[in-house]
């Protein structure tokens, strides 16, 4: 596997089960740093024994970890203040494996969706703010970087109102460009506004009407063009594949050695000040 040696520069998405049951000796295997996903029910169950055990082989076998928190039926600015309460202790819950595991960057979905909050807008921003506001605390105490991923958000607005309000140099965004494909009727272009937040890129593929994610070059996104915007715009962002199957990450290899020269330099930049 010896071609593929920029693999050090990106991050493979795996849920905790699949990768500590199954997937660890492969990634030990071709170093390959995992983002782990961990479940609500896995965090209700709490197995601190088998989070030292898997720790303890990702350090000793010198990978580095990112995290992707829960998101399911989660929402930072919900209007129901349970579903808040909630959403804050699981986000506080993965905080509490920072000190085991040290991961560089935590996911989290921002989790706006017009289609429901649309006449609740500015009551959905000031309650996520609050949420926000609570957790970024926990960010900057373990120095780690919080990186809010878009999902069903149709254009960046609700990102930059946010933003605005935010000054912490650990928090920021993780652009998912398989979203806005799949779920949104925006083009690249009209997400430029937002590449100055970027610390962090979620990689997949698909045909433009369903969340497939497939291997890279396998739909219709334009990868090189978002990689020479990020050049542009002095980005340099952590990235993460996120295959949902074995052969959507071979095919995702294939696609990466394939590359332009130049898109492999910009690669090979990415993350290191992370």
């Amino acid at each position: 596997m010896k071609q593929y040696n920029y693999l050090s520069h990106f991050f493979i998405n795996a849920p905790y089960d699949l990768l500590s049951q199954k997937y660890l000796p492969l990634f030990i295997q071709y170093r390959l740093n995992p983002e782990i996903y961990f479940s609500p029910q896995l965090l209700d169950r709490w197995p601190e024994d088998e989070f030292k055990s898997l720790a303890r082989e990702l350090k000793q076998s010198g990978l580095k970890v990112t995290f992707h928190a829960p998101f399911y039926d989660l929402s930072p600015g919900a209007i129901d203040t349970k579903v808040r309460q909630v959403t804050q202790e699981r986000l506080t819950q993965v905080f509490a494996l920072v000190s085991l595991f040290n991961p560089i960057a935590i996911v989290a979905h921002l989790a706006y969706d017009d289609r429901v909050y649309r006449n609740h807008k500015e009551e959905w921003l000031k309650n996520s703010l609050e949420t926000w506001e609570k957790v970024i605390p926990l960010a900057e105490k373990h120095q780690v970087y919080l990186n809010l991923e878009n999902v069903f958000e149709g254009e960046p607005e609700i990102f930059l109102r946010l933003f605005e309000n935010f000054s912490s140099p650990f928090v920021g965004i993780c652009f998912d460009i398989g979203h806005v494909y799949a779920f949104t009727q925006s083009t690249l272009k009209d997400w430029e506004i937002i590449f100055p937040y970027i610390n962090q890129l979620h990689l997949h593929d698909n045909h433009g009407y369903v969340d497939k994610h497939l291997g890279l070059g396998k739909g219709k996104i334009d990868f090189p063009s978002l990689f020479s915007l990020l050049k542009r715009y002095e980005r340099y962002p952590i990235l993460t594949l996120e295959p949902h199957t074995e052969e959507a990450f071979w095919d995702s290899l294939e696609y990466l050695q394939k590359l332009p020269a130049e898109i492999k330099a910009f690669i090979e930049l990415c993350g290191r000040s992370k």
